[in-house]
């Protein structure tokens, strides 16, 4: 793995390789001799970080080397001279050249690589091979990944664009993981720690679209069968656990500081296509992957929609982008596209696991919230009109054989029921006076009872009889019942209307007789 040792500023007694140091050329010059150890006149210090990032990249340009480990020069030829020296000393070589015509440079041998790890920090055993003959073919794919490399540790070349994170001893190439079973093997093509930046790990790889979308899909499936190994946690403060209760994902061991839900995430960057071509090639391989990334659907049982969030204890994050954007913004650009969401991010809000409960837990509280402002408008709008109490919530009562429910406009219940016997109250009250004034009227012609009807009866009137009314309510209704028409009182005869010149008639109807005669000739009335 690596270190966190700068190349920029080494130990001059770490140094793989010495340098002798010339005597000025004249007294009082600045310039040195170059020596003959190095007649190149490379530094010690430039030789040492040429050597850390072939330890790193495997095998790299001239002009790579410049651009990571003296990005503010002018030109290569600083790089160029201490390659020449290292090389004069069998500790890189160059096996050939890339399609741009620019030279490949590695580490040569055993002394090459036990060189470079002295300056990591590193064991022989972690320090891979030196690649050789890659060269000879170009190395496109190792020139990929040295781009990418770059990206991250340059950052964008785009005026606005975000600067790089760490340095080049934050990466690792030719990193082998070995599956269960020990028969497959899992090498990302490039392995970052950053964890200033919240990113313990990540696995990068690099397509250059030379394989299928399902190749490249399958490499994720064995990603999380390696994620989900487990090894026995060697905690002391654990030790009173049974074994089976003491096992703990290796990479979480190996990379502690990891705290999002789910495994480490990967890195892909797409290149050497189109960008329409490139983009497709992204959403295959998401479609195709699905089962690695998206995580299980969880929803609560309460809930009366179709709404949940996603859990990613067993999920890989993907992040996706192409070398141009990643070369143009850098790794902190809005250039990464997570699988599972929309849009372009930054890589740490791109590691943000989307619809996972937190945001469902937001999602719901909105919810609550707009269920609790549409009930308060409903229990607003149900103000009692009498007493202007604003009810908690809406209520419904059974008040004797009748059913009362707050409205809006309404009343609460101790006014509803205040309002209720007050209007008994008058009611019984108009009652009373109408008993009493239908009592002192005329009786009903027809069964000489009050005028009102019988006292108790559905039928009795509850306001004053009308002074044209001849019969109770009862003998009115029976009337109609049996067709028998309107009724039609007895005209005066001679006798009674000259008696009643003389003095009142005391029969109460007398009016209406009157009147009736008048209305109802006896010509016109039915026999």
């Amino acid at each position: 793995m690596s270190t966190r040792q700068s190349l920029a500023q080494p130990d001059n007694e770490d140094r793989a390789v010495a340098v002798e140091l010339a005597e000025p050329s004249r007294p009082g010059r600045a310039v040195y001799r170059r020596g003959a150890a190095n007649p190149n006149g490379s530094t010690t210090a430039l030789r040492a970080d040429v050597l850390g990032a072939l330890g790193v990249l495997k095998v790299a340009t001239a002009d790579q080397l410049q651009r990571l480990l003296r990005p503010a020069a002018t030109s290569n030829k600083a790089i160029r001279q201490a390659l020449g020296d290292l090389a004069l000393h069998g500790l890189v070589a160059s096996d050939g050249n890339t399609k741009a015509r620019h030279k490949t440079w590695r580490l040569e041998g055993t002394a090459g690589l036990e060189a470079a790890g002295h300056v990591l920090g590193l064991p022989r055993s972690d320090m891979g091979s030196t690649a050789r003959g890659a060269g000879r073919s170009g190395a496109q794919h190792a020139m990929a990944v040295n781009e990418t490399i770059a990206a991250f540790v340059l950052g964008g070349t785009a005026p606005d664009a975000a600067g790089g994170v760490g340095t080049i001893t934050d990466w690792a190439t030719e990193v082998e993981f070995v599956l269960p079973g020990g028969k497959r093997k899992v090498r990302p093509d490039a392995v970052w720690q950053a964890p200033e930046i919240g990113v313990p790990v990540l696995m990068v790889e690099v397509d250059r679209s030379t394989m299928s979308p399902e190749r490249v899909a399958a490499k994720f499936t064995a990603y999380r069968e390696l994620f989900r190994t487990r090894v026995r946690d060697n905690d002391p403060v654990r030790s009173d656990e049974a074994a089976a209760d003491r096992t703990v994902h290796w990479w979480h061991r190996t990379w502690p500081g990891h705290t999002r839900p789910g495994y480490p995430p990967v890195a892909l960057v797409v290149t050497d296509a189109g960008p329409a071509a490139l983009a497709g090639r992204q959403q295959a391989v998401a479609d195709l992957s699905a089962d690695c990334w998206r995580g299980r659907w969880c929803r609560e049982v309460r809930d009366y929609n179709d709404d949940g969030w996603r859990e990613y204890d067993d999920a890989v994050p993907i992040i996706a982008t192409t070398l141009q954007l990643l070369a143009e913004h850098g790794p902190l650009g809005p250039v990464w596209w997570r699988f599972g969401r929309s849009g372009r991010h930054s890589l740490t809000e791109a590691l943000e696991n989307p619809n996972n409960r937190a945001a469902y837990d937001l999602r719901q509280a909105a919810r609550e919230d707009e269920q609790q402002r549409v009930h308060q408008e409903l229990m607003d709008s149900l103000v009692c009109i009498d007493c202007g109490d604003v009810p908690e919530e809406e209520s419904t009562w059974v008040y004797g054989s009748r059913q009362w429910t707050r409205r809006p406009g309404g009343r609460c219940w101790s006014c509803h029921q205040d309002r209720e016997e007050r209007l008994e109250r008058e009611a019984e009250e108009q009652l009373e006076a109408a008993r009493t004034a239908n009592a002192a009227l005329r009786p009903c012609w027809t069964c000489r009872g009050s005028i009102g009807g019988k006292e108790g009866s559905k039928l009795e009137l509850r306001e004053k009889a009308r002074p044209d009314r001849l019969e109770c309510p009862q003998c009115e209704q029976d009337r109609t019942a049996e067709d028998l028409g309107p009724l039609m009182l007895p005209v005066p005869t001679k006798r009674e209307q000259m008696a009643a010149l003389v003095s009142t008639p005391h029969d109460p109807w007398w009016e209406d007789r009157l009147l009736h005669a008048k209305l109802y000739p006896a010509k016109s009335r039915r026999v």
